[in-house]
């Protein structure tokens, strides 16, 4: 198999694995609870397994730590960008997101016995970071942010070192030779 293939479907494998996830979550309104984070282990598993692959699969059974890291940050930008159109969509598709959020904040703030000053100041801010453009920039540096972090533990998890020596000498040249012991 081709290591772009590995990279390719394990990316992709995994932001659709995710998107169907806060889908799921989306539906049952669940979206802020703790649950989400699961997500994290579903992207962790994902850039494993992956990584595994890549290196039993492309790479020979041998993978060094910068070849693993490599190889899953490929992954990762791969599922970050599937993440980033799949927000986009959300916002298409649910134009009531925002106004939802803002007003969880809203009530979040009310909860916590803020002030009608602070409310305002704050809800001057939720509203500023609350544009389509700023939850896709969140997004982005967030799935980079943890794919970059869960990259190198799948890299550090998944590195095989080719042996310096085979354990078969072989004379170079002759293919034909039966392997000496």
């Amino acid at each position: 198999m081709k290591k772009s293939t590995v990279i390719w479907l394990w990316g992709g494998a995994t932001g659709v694995v995710s998107v169907i996830f806060y889908q799921l979550l989306y539906a049952t309104s669940q979206e802020d609870s703790q649950l989400r984070w699961f997500n994290v282990l579903i992207m962790f598993l994902g850039l494993f397994i992956g990584t595994m692959m890549y290196r039993n699969k492309a790479n020979g059974g041998y993978l060094t730590f910068g070849e693993g890291f490599k190889a899953a940050f490929l992954m990762t930008l791969i599922l970050a960008v599937i993440m980033v159109i799949a927000t986009a969509l959300d916002f298409v598709l649910h134009p009531d997101m925002i106004d939802k959020m803002l007003e969880k904040a809203k009530n979040d703030m009310i909860n916590q016995g803020r002030t009608d000053e602070q409310i305002e100041v704050g809800m001057h801010y939720v509203k500023m970071f609350s544009t389509i453009p700023m939850i896709i920039l969140f997004v982005l540096i967030g799935e980079l942010f943890f794919g970059a972090i869960l990259s190198l533990i799948s890299a550090g998890l998944c590195t095989r070192k080719k042996p310096m020596f085979d354990e078969v000498n072989e004379v170079p040249g002759d293919e034909n030779q039966t392997p000496q012991v």
